[in-house]
C-alpha cells in the first residue's frame, strides 16, 4: 500500500465564494461609477430652461368696412377669451355689442408696446363705419386684436406650456396625485420596494401585468431621460437614475418637475405636458379653477394618457375618473357626499379655442421655411408671428373633411380603400402672398406628408390660361401670331409629328366644334385649340411665362405642356393664379410675417419676392375669360352652389382622371383645391365633379359680400362683338356681347358673317356713342 496521502478536495463553498465576491465587487464598482456619472449628467429641467417656441396667427384688423358677422369678429373674440358683458366693459378682455356699436376693452399687446385700452366700432347697417377711442371718441387707425396662439414647439414636439411652481398647485391635487401614483413618495429613496413587491405579487397571481411599482421619481426619470421601450436594461437604468435624482434634489423639486413634465395626452396636434397645461387644454381653466371631478380626471390620465383621454373616449375617461374619486373617498380625503356629487357630474371637455386651430401642415411648412431662411435651428423662446388666418383655417379644415366624405358617399368606389382618397387646400392673399390657410391631407396623425406643398401632380387644364396669356402678350409685338379673346381657333382633329412619334390631342368629350373663339375655348376647356395656340405662339414663350409666374418644377419641352403634362404643387399653381388676380404681379407665398426673440428683437422677416410676370392688361383679359368659366363654362356649377360676386376660376382634370383640381380667385384671395389618391389611382372624376364642390363650399364662407369687381387697367378697351365671328357686331348680328382687348389689338372689321356695319361705321366716323 502506498503511503501517499490523497489531497483534500477544496470545499464547494470556497470554490464559489471568491468568484461571487469578485462579481459583486465589480458590479458594485460599475454601479457606483454609473451613479457618479448620472449625478453629474442628470439634471431636472428648470422653469426658465428651454422656453417654448410660440407660434401666432395673423392679427385681426378692426377697420371701417368690416362686416362683423361675415368676418367672424365675435368668434375671434371668443377664441381670444374675451367675455361678453351687458354693461360698459370695465376690464381688459370684456366687450359689449349693441345695434349701433361694439365696444371692446382690448388686452395689452406687448409685442406692439400697446397698453390695455377701450375702443368702439361704430356700426351702420351692420357694417363698421368708424373705429374710435373710448371715452374721447377720437378716430383710430391700424387697430387690431392680439394674434391667436396657434401652436408651439418644445423639445421637438408640438406643445405649449407654462411652468407652474409647486406653491401654485392646489394641495388637493398634490394629495390626489400622491394617493394614486406614489403614496410613500416622501419616505422612499426613489425606489419603493413595498410597491414593487405588491405589484409583483398581483401580477404573478393574476397571470398578467395589471399593476406597476414605479415611483413618481422613476416615472419622471423615464419621461426625461429614457425611451418608453420596455426592457430590463432600461428598467435598471431608470432605477439608478431615480435614486440619483433623490440624492441630488429635494423632494419638492422632484415633485414640481413631475407636475410640469408628465405627459397627459393630445389635443389635436398638440402634446399636453404638465397638470397646468392639461387644465388649460381640456377645460380652458387655470389650476386653481378646477373642480374636484376635473382634478380626478387629470390625475387618472397618468395611468394611460391616450387610453383614458376625454377627447377620445368620454366613457373610458369617466370610468378612470371615478376610480380615482372612489379611492379618495375610501381614504377619507373626501366625504361620501362629495364623491357622489363629483361622480354624478358628466365629463365635459371644453377644448381651449387655440387647440381648435388645427393647422399642423401649415406649422410644418412654416417652420421648414424659417429654418431654410435663417440657415440654422430656430432659437428657444422665439415668438413667430405667422400669416395664418385662424378662421379661414378652421373653415378650410372642416370643408375639406366634409367635402371628401361627401364624395365618398356619392361615389362609393372611392370609399373604404387604402390608401384613402386625399385632398389639399391652400388660401392666399393675392395682394401680399400671405398663406391664410393650408391643409395638406385628411389626417395629420396618419400622414404628415403635405400634399399642398410636397406633392407634385400633373397640372392638367390649369396651364391653359397661361397658354392664352402668352398669346395675348405676343399680340402687341407679333401681330398676327398673337391672340385676342375673339381670335378664331380651329377645333378639328389634329395630329402632330415629333421624334417621339405622332400625337393626336382630343377634347374631353371627344367632340369637335369647328371654329371657336379663344374665350369659348378656355371657358369650355377645349384641348385641341389650346395645343394649336401653344404651337402658334411658341413653346418657349409659354414655358418662360410659367417660370415667371413661379412654376419651378421641371417642364416638358413639347406641346403636351399646354395640356398640363408636367407636374406642379398646389401652392405653386395657386400662387400663379393669385398673380393673375394681382394684375400680373406674382408674390412668392410666405407663411411668416416676423420672428422675434423674447425681448422683441427681430430675428428674421422674409424678404418680399415680388415681380411683374405679365402686363396688367394681359392678366385682366385672362381674368375676364376665367370669369366666363364661372358664368358659362366648366365652373358654372359653382354659381348653383351659392358662389356670388366677382370670381374667376379654372377646373383641372389630368390624363386618366388621376387628379382633380379647381383654382379660383377674387380681387382679394385665391383658393386652390386638389383631390386624388396618393398612389395616383384614377378617381374617375373631373375637376368640376370632385374639386369644384369643395372649392365652392369654401368660397361661400370665405368670400366677403359686396366685394368690388376686378379693376380694369389703363390700356384695355371694350368693344361690342359678334361671338361667332369674333368681329365687331352690327345691327344684323343675332347675338352680341362686350369683349375686352388690349389697346391696339381690338378688331376693326365689322361682322362679315351677318353683314351690315354701315351705320356703325358712320357713327364711328362722327364719334357718335354706340
Amino acid at each position: 500500500m502506498s503511503n501517499q496521502t490523497t489531497p483534500r478536495p477544496v470545499s464547494l463553498r470556497k470554490r464559489f465564494f471568491i468568484p461571487f465576491l469578485v462579481v459583486c465587487g465589480v458590479t458594485f464598482a460599475l454601479a457606483g461609477g454609473y451613479g457618479i456619472f448620472l449625478s453629474t449628467s442628470l439634471a431636472l429641467p428648470k422653469s426658465d430652461e428651454h422656453p417654448p417656441l410660440l407660434i401666432y396667427g395673423a392679427p385681426f384688423f378692426l377697420t371701417p368696412g368690416l362686416h362683423p358677422v361675415d368676418s367672424g369678429l365675435l368668434d375671434h373674440l371668443q377664441r381670444l377669451e374675451y367675455k361678453p358683458v351687458s354693461g360698459t366693459p370695465r376690464v381688459a378682455g370684456e366687450y359689449v355689442t349693441t345695434k349701433d356699436s361694439i365696444e371692446i376693452f382690448l388686452h395689452a399687446q406687448e409685442e406692439n408696446r400697446l397698453p390695455a385700452r377701450s375702443i368702439r366700432l361704430m356700426l351702420m347697417n351692420g357694417i363698421v363705419t368708424e373705429v374710435v377711442s373710448v371715452p374721447d371718441s377720437q378716430p383710430l387707425s391700424l387697430v387690431s386684436l392680439e394674434p391667436v396662439l396657434i401652436s408651439g414647439m418644445r423639445s421637438g414636439s408640438r406643445q405649449v406650456r407654462e411652468w407652474i411652481p409647486i406653491d401654485r398647485v392646489p394641495p388637493i391635487l398634490i394629495k390626489t396625485l400622491l394617493l394614486i401614483e406614489d403614496r410613500r413618495f416622501f419616505s422612499h429613496f426613489g425606489v419603493d420596494p413595498i410597491a414593487i413587491g405588491r405589484a409583483l405579487w398581483v401580477n404573478v397571481t393574476r397571470g398578467v401585468v395589471v399593476q406597476g411599482g414605479s415611483t413618481l421619481t422613476q416615472q419622471l426619470a423615464k419621461n426625461l431621460f429614457y425611451s418608453p421601450k420596455r426592457t430590463l436594461g432600461r428598467k435598471l437604468r431608470e432605477l439608478m437614475a431615480a435614486m440619483t435624482l433623490e440624492f441630488k434634489y429635494r423632494k419638492e423639486e422632484i415633485l414640481e418637475s413631475y407636475l410640469n413634465e408628465i405627459y397627459l395626452g393630445q389635443a389635436g396636434p398638440v402634446s399636453i405636458y404638465g397638470v397646468g397645461e392639461a387644465a388649460h387644454r381640456y377645460f380652458s381653466k387655470n389650476l386653481d379653477e378646477l373642480s374636484m371631478d376635473e382634478i380626478a380626471l387629470i390625475v387618472g390620465l397618468i395611468k394611460g394618457p391616450n387610453a383614458y383621454s376625454p377627447v377620445k373616449s368620454v366613457e373610458e375617461a369617466t370610468k378612470r375618473r371615478n376610480v380615482v374619486l372612489r379611492r379618495l373617498g375610501e381614504e377619507g380625503i373626501l366625504t361620501e357626499d362629495v364623491v357622489a356629487q363629483a361622480m354624478n357630474r358628466p365629463v365635459k371637455v371644453m377644448l381651449n379655442q387655440d387647440v381648435l386651430t388645427d393647422a399642423p401642415y401649415f406649422v410644418d411648412h412654416l417652420l421648414k421655411d424659417i429654418e431654410q431662411g435663417i440657415g440654422m435651428d430656430i432659437p428657444d423662446g422665439a415668438r413667430i408671428y405667422s400669416t395664418l388666418d385662424p378662421r379661414a383655417q378652421r373653415i378650410v379644415a372642416q370643408g375639406l373633411q366634409e367635402g371628401l366624405t361627401k364624395l365618398e358617399k356619392n361615389y362609393p368606389t372611392l370609399a373604404g380603400v387604402e390608401p384613402p382618397l386625399q385632398g389639399a387646400v391652400v388660401v392666399l392673399d393675392v395682394k401680399t402672398g400671405h398663406v391664410l390657410a393650408m391643409v395638406g391631407g385628411r389626417n395629420y396623425r396618419l400622414s404628415q406628408f403635405n400634399r399642398a406643398v410636397q406633392a407634385h401632380r400633373s397640372a392638367g387644364s390649369l396651364f391653359k390660361p397661361f397658354v392664352y396669356l402668352a398669346g395675348f402678350e405676343a399680340a402687341r409685338d407679333q401681330g398676327a401670331t398673337g391672340l385676342t379673346p375673339t381670335t378664331l381657333l380651329v377645333d378639328e382633329p389634329l395630329t402632330l409629328e415629333s421624334d417621339a412619334g405622332s400625337w393626336s390631342p382630343q377634347n374631353y368629350d371627344r367632340q369637335y366644334r369647328g371654329q371657336v373663339t379663344v374665350r369659348t375655348a378656355l371657358e369650355q376647356s377645349l384641348n385641341v385649340p389650346a395645343v394649336r395656340s401653344a404651337h402658334r405662339t411658341g413653346i418657349s414663350a409659354f414655358t418662360n411665362l410659367l417660370h415667371a409666374f413661379g412654376i419651378t418644377t421641371p417642364l416638358a419641352d413639347n406641346l403636351s405642356l399646354a395640356l398640363g403634362s408636367s407636374s406642379v404643387s398646389l401652392l405653386q399653381i395657386t400662387s400663379a393664379y393669385a398673380g393673375l388676380a394681382n394684375g400680373g404681379v406674382v408674390i412668392h407665398p410666405v407663411a411668416l410675417s416676423n420672428m422675434v426673440r423674447e425681448g422683441r428683437e427681430t430675428i428674421w422677416s422674409p424678404p418680399l419676392d415680388r415681380r411683374q410676370a405679365a402686363t396688367p392688361q394681359g392678366a385682366f383679359l385672362i381674368t375676364s375669360l376665367l370669369k366666363g368659366v364661372m358664368d358659362r363654362g366648366t365652373g358654372v356649377k359653382a354659381r348653383a352652389l351659392g358662389v356670388r360676386g366677382p370670381v374667376a376660376g379654372k377646373t383641372g382634370t389630368t390624363d386618366g382622371y388621376r387628379d382633380a383640381w379647381f383654382i379660383g380667385y377674387t380681387p382679394t384671395i385665391a383658393i386652390g383645391v386638389w383631390v386624388g389618391f396618393d398612389d395616383e389611382r384614377p378617381i374617375k372624376l373631373t375637376g368640376a365633379q370632385a374639386a369644384l364642390p369643395i372649392w365652392s363650399e369654401l368660397a361661400v364662407r370665405l368670400i366677403p359680400r359686396d366685394l368690388q369687381d376686378f379693376e380694369m387697367p389703363v390700356g384695355v378697351v371694350r368693344r361690342m362683338v359678334d361671338p361667332k365671328s369674333g368681329q365687331l357686331a352690327t345691327s344684323q348680328c343675332p347675338e352680341k356681347t362686350f369683349e375686352f382687348f388690349i389697346t391696339g389689338t381690338e378688331p376693326t372689321v365689322y361682322c362679315e358673317v351677318h353683314g351690315g356695319g354701315f351705320w356703325e361705321r358712320l357713327k364711328q366716323t362722327f364719334s357718335v356713342p354706340q
